[in-house]
């Protein structure tokens, strides 16, 4: 099923104005796993001494991660990235419009782009998998890291008994997608053909994350597939829900897991 028409209509509609964009931020906070995800490995990073002076964005989307960098790692410059232009250019009018330095937004294509020099971090949340050619998106991103740059990268995960061919064989459930996900061994490959070395890999959306997705996100994007003549109800589904879907999200977690539905990766170029 292919949500991204209809996430791509909520989103125009609600960032239209600072304060609406800003509010959407809040609450995929809320109702979105990987944001708190992401932010939990970005916040254990600052903590642990890490100081990038550089940071890649790969994936504008809706500029909710370039602002996070921002504020995590303040007098860092970020560079976000982004192949679609509008993305790009909502990031550049909300940094413009809130006073928001040390953010710089670009058009680019992760296939082919150049740095003037190379960054210290990179952040890619859920992009990976709508890209054929993904080695080659791994391999740039070594080559803008300075050796022991790290990568944080999310993306959906497959069962660990599929083999490669098993998982790109399968139609992906979003149309948008090239592949469903990867397994731990693919990511490996991936990262060790690249030349960057594991440092942490483990599955996220566990069980009460996976409810809370169905509970806070597919289904009411089910309910506007119907038409937007549903967005009242649907309104009022997810504001009756809001609470226990963070709650199970908190409850995801805290919890240890080994399979879920999606995986969170921190990686480090290698210094030799």
């Amino acid at each position: 099923m292919d949500y991204e028409p209809i996430k791509g209509r909520l989103a125009r509609l609600f960032l239209r104005q600072p304060w609406l964009k800003h509010l959407l931020f809040l609450l995929s906070r809320q109702v979105f796993l990987r944001e708190l995800e992401v932010r939990r490995a970005l916040r254990d990073l600052a903590e642990s001494g890490v100081r990038p002076r550089r940071i890649l964005d790969a994936g504008t989307g809706y500029g909710q991660y370039a602002l996070a960098l921002n504020r995590f790692f303040p007098g860092a410059t970020v560079i976000s990235v982004d192949i679609n232009p509008a993305c790009v250019a909502q990031l550049q009018d909300l940094c413009q419009r809130g006073g928001v330095s040390g953010v710089e937004a670009r058009v680019a294509d992760l296939l082919d782009f150049e740095l003037d020099e190379p960054v210290d971090l990179v952040l890619n949340v859920d992009v990976v998998e709508h890209i054929e050619d993904d080695r080659r998106v791994f391999r740039n991103f070594a080559r803008v890291l300075a050796p022991g740059g790290r990568l944080l990268l999310h993306t959906p995960a497959m069962a660990d008994e599929l083999s490669e061919a098993e998982v790109l064989s399968r139609t992906p459930a979003v149309g948008e997608h090239a592949r469903e996900g990867y397994t731990r061994s693919m990511m490996r490959e991936r990262l060790a053909q690249a030349g960057l070395e594991e440092l942490e890999l483990r599955p996220t959306y566990g069980t009460a994350g996976g409810l809370a997705w169905r509970l806070g996100v597919r289904g009411p994007l089910c309910a506007l597939k119907l038409g937007f003549w549903t967005l009242p109800f649907v309104l009022v589904w997810s504001a009756l829900l809001l609470l226990p879907v963070r709650l199970l999200n908190e409850l995801d977690l805290r919890g240890r897991r080994e399979r879920g539905g999606c995986l969170l990766v921190l990686a480090a170029k290698r210094t030799a």
